[in-house]
């Protein structure tokens, strides 16, 4: 009898067994990124990553990454397919979405490097290579006549590599706000210096018993020294930074927890939002779902090993500018810290319904000030417990922001 039951054991499909234990990345309590062991649910598979709700793969290929691969492979399979579970998780069970409880099998690709097309899926290989970005794709329809299959939504994670800072063509807001004040102190120490040498001369031509002469050495170095070495100092403020800041670059998506969560928020809001569309309200919302599901108002920060670049922060203070407006522009944090912050307002329990139901009041090119504004207090109008009073605390945080 117990030889017929070992014997029933080695029968029973892997499936019944639908978890397995793995390294991934993952975020500790005060927020560091660790590697730590996780378990993989839903798994259909005995040695690949392939699972109920998501299939990991490298590059173009159909077949899941097998448990085999080299530990760099493993770690960005398993840390995308862990935090891809949670991420379907909260959508499903605790928005309640029905559009992501019946999505179809989600194809993940890591370390993909081709570009997209319409048409045919992949780009030709001579196209540049893509790194150091994610990408969430809408399903196609595929071109039978050319041999494309047609393909589900996929989110793809592109490799890192290191890029040295001369090659980098960026917006920094952060650096063009600091530039502005620069500007202006500079202004004003010019300003400042021109008004005593002026002062100076004016005593020196109406009272010639003062002994002051405005020309000397001694007084011009007075007068105009602290000018001369502002504008030293803003002249060369960008070599100084370049000197002293990082020279090297690169992004790993893969095993940044919140731009897993960011894409598949993309996947989530896509009922209503279509991908492959970057602009700041899309961009915003992913991101304060993001947050979410991080429990966190800060993303990709304080992840050095697989990410040099600033990240975000919902709640770093700053104002409505029309450059937001700009795609160039669509991933600053403005949409995501005006959000997070709305959410007090309308209630911490209801917020994330609230913004969720948000995505059926904008369309996939509202802009920040028409839009995303009018689509806030169209949904308060449906959702709030007190509509009149809700919508002046929104006008009035709105009005704050210089909106």
């Amino acid at each position: 009898m117990k030889n017929k039951f070992l014997l029933l054991l080695v029968f029973i499909p892997f499936s019944a067994f639908s978890q397995g234990t793995f390294d991934a990345v993952v975020r500790t309590d005060s927020n560091k990124a660790v590697v730590e062991k996780v378990l993989l649910e839903d798994l259909i598979s005995e040695d690949s990553f392939d699972g109920k709700y998501f299939k990991i793969v490298k590059g173009k290929s159909d077949e899941a990454l097998s448990f085999d691969s080299e530990e760099g492979m493993k770690l960005r399979a398993a840390t995308t397919y862990y935090h891809l579970t949670k991420a379907r998780e909260y959508f499903v069970h605790h928005l309640g979405s029905q559009y992501v409880a019946e999505l179809p099998k989600v194809v993940i690709r890591i370390e993909h490097t081709n570009q997209f097309s319409e048409l045919g899926h992949f780009a030709h290989d001579n196209y540049d290579p893509q790194f150091n970005n994610a990408l969430t794709i809408p399903a196609g329809r595929g071109l039978p006549s050319k041999g494309v299959k047609p393909w589900d939504i996929e989110i793809w994670f592109r490799p890192s590599q290191r890029i040295h800072i001369s090659e980098l063509s960026t917006n920094d807001l952060q650096a063009q706000e600091f530039q502005g004040l620069m500007r202006k102190f500079r202004n004003q120490i010019h300003m400042q210096s021109l008004t005593r040498f002026i002062a100076q001369m004016m005593v020196s031509l109406t009272n010639p018993q003062a002994n002051m002469n405005p020309l000397s050495a001694e007084n011009l170095f007075r007068t105009a020294g602290s000018s001369v070495i502002m504008e030293a100092g803003y002249q060369f403020i960008d070599p100084i930074t370049k000197f002293f800041s990082r020279k090297w670059y690169w992004l790993d998506t893969a095993l940044i927890p919140e731009i897993i969560y960011h894409e598949y928020a993309h996947v989530a809001l896509s009922d209503h939002l279509k991908l492959l569309e970057s602009t700041a309200v899309i961009e915003g919302m992913a991101d304060f779902f993001a947050g979410q599901i991080a429990h966190s108002p800060k993303l990709a920060k304080h992840i050095k090993k697989y990410n040099t670049y600033n990240g975000k922060d919902a709640k770093r203070k700053q104002n409505y500018r029309i450059e937001f407006e700009a795609s160039d522009y669509a991933n600053t944090d403005f949409v995501f810290g005006l959000l997070w912050e709305l959410k007090k307002i309308v209630g911490e329990e209801d917020g994330e319904f609230f913004m969720f139901d948000l995505r059926k009041n904008v369309t996939t090119y509202s802009t920040i000030r028409t839009g995303l504004v009018e689509g806030i207090l169209k949904t308060c109008d449906e959702k709030c417990d007190a509509p009149f009073v809700d919508k002046l605390r929104i006008l009035k945080a709105l009005n704050l922001k210089k909106l």
